[in-house]
């Protein structure tokens, strides 16, 4: 057994935990990352936000769906595509991705332990391996918790992960299937039925909900909604589902609770997360979890023990690799006392379904709920002739502002790169521009970022047509 004494253990090395321990480092500390799986980037890296998003490129391009709309709606088929062809663009992003983050790691003298952490007391950390035997303990003067999450299973599911899938599992398919069920209209369940449709699979999307992805913007998600029906989803909403089971011939089958039963080769399932907080001995440390299962912490990521920090999806929403990187960050610069400041209250989401969506700032919704008088903003992708180049002609951009003050509120697009564009948004509402700072500006041409000069003066000219 070794022993070392540090002054940062951080519990986890996926964004959160490793963006926190390279901090500490900057910061001249001596720091060591523990992870139970073994690997650098946690399951964004190796289960998660990493793979999904290479599995969506490698789809798009391999399949050829972005230049669909120039022959008539056709993409290769399917049987063009092998499962090999997916899961070694996979591995190669996740070898790359993994070998920086050790380099970045050896770079800064971080220490990695691999194992399973306990807390002893406040201060001592067990980290056993996969027999449960103690192979280090750590003194630490400091912690960050940084353990992440898993994917929730509220309902009883066989255990047959060749049938049966969640995010954690789908990337070891054997097969591309005919037909895929997807059980849940959140932002994973969309991802993926998204991508499962570009590929050519015929896809059914159930939710016991009547909405689909209901943070987005009400037009937003009306024009999605559209796009995944028109890619061939089969979206059923407000169907309450009664049990998963296999089929008499082995495949995965719905039974509904109005008894109709939905029947495919595969399933997957998105419903939700949880952190990983079991075995940790949390109470040793004077840690209790809050009602949803998450770790509470103060607006300086501190715990109820406090010079134990916790950051990333284990604190709950809002549980994006990005907003975790920060948290991670501030979290660390806060324990060893460093210039910091209160996390953004203002940050994009992004949404890798098939289109892209991103946001930032308030829906509209949101704004007529708190009665600020808005003016609204549009652009078509095919206005900005870099849509049509790009095979997108369909998305939008909108920007809401003030009417009276004209100051930038919000920010959303569907389409191509919207991920990418948004930050334009971000950076206004942030700087409290005005909307005509877009229209003042000079654009690369043919762009998206374009888009966003054409909103404004769609915009603009709504509250003062005799000026643009």
């Amino acid at each position: 057994m070794e022993s070392l004494t540090v002054d940062l253990a951080v519990i986890g090395a996926g964004p959160a935990g490793q963006k926190g321990a390279i901090q500490g480092a900057k910061a001249g500390k001596k720091v060591v990352i523990i992870d139970r799986l073994g690997m650098l980037g946690g399951a964004c890296l190796h289960q998660g936000t990493i793979p999904s998003k290479a599995l969506r490129m490698a789809i798009l391009e391999l399949s050829g769906f972005l230049q669909s709309v120039y022959f008539g709606g056709k993409t290769l088929t399917k049987q063009e595509i092998s499962i090999e062809d997916l899961q070694a663009r996979l591995r190669r992003v996740i070898g790359d991705q993994d070998t920086e983050l050790k380099r970045q790691c050896e770079a800064n003298d971080v220490e990695t332990v691999y194992g399973a952490a306990r807390f002893r007391d406040e201060h001592l950390i067990e980290v056993t391996d996969a027999n449960g035997e103690v192979t280090h303990e750590i003194v630490a003067a400091n912690s960050l918790i940084a353990t992440g999450s898993r994917p929730r299973h509220p309902i009883e599911i066989p255990k047959d992960d060749t049938v049966f899938m969640d995010s954690d599992e789908v990337f070891h398919m054997d097969r591309i299937p005919d037909r895929m069920i997807v059980v849940g209209a959140g932002v994973i369940g969309c991802e993926y039925a998204t991508m499962f449709a570009a590929l050519g699979i015929e896809v059914v999307l159930l939710d016991r909900r009547t909405g689909i992805m209901r943070m987005l913007d009400e037009e937003i998600g009306e024009i999605f909604a559209s796009y995944v029906k028109d890619i061939g989803v089969d979206l059923r909403l407000g169907q309450p589902i009664d049990e998963i089971v296999h089929s008499d011939d082995g495949q995965a089958m719905v039974r509904m609770k109005d008894g109709e039963e939905v029947v495919a080769p595969c399933l997957f399932y998105s419903m939700g997360r949880v952190a990983n907080v079991e075995g940790m001995n949390l109470e040793e440390a004077g840690i209790e979890l809050n009602e949803m299962g998450n770790i509470p912490v103060n607006a300086l990521f501190q715990t109820a023990c406090q010079h134990i920090y916790a950051a990333g999806d284990v604190i709950g929403p809002p549980s994006l690799a990005s907003t975790s990187m920060e948290q991670g960050r501030l979290a660390v610069r806060n324990a060893f006392m460093l210039g910091s400041h209160h996390f953004p209250k203002v940050f994009p989401f992004g949404i890798y379904t098939v289109p892209e969506i991103s946001s930032v700032g308030p829906t509209e919704q949101e704004l007529r709920e708190k009665g600020i008088r808005y003016e609204v903003g549009r652009a078509s992708y095919r206005e900005t002739a870099r849509g049509p180049i790009s095979g997108d002609p369909t998305g939008l951009i909108k920007l809401l502002f003030h009417a009276e003050t004209l100051e930038v509120l919000g920010a959303h697009v569907i389409g191509a790169n919207a991920t990418e564009i948004i930050s334009l948004g971000q950076m206004a509402i942030n700087f409290r521009a005005r909307i005509d700072y877009f229209v003042d500006q000079v654009f690369n041409y043919p762009t998206f970022a374009e888009g966003f000069r054409i909103a404004a003066l769609n915009g603009l000219n709504k509250v003062q047509p005799d000026t643009v």
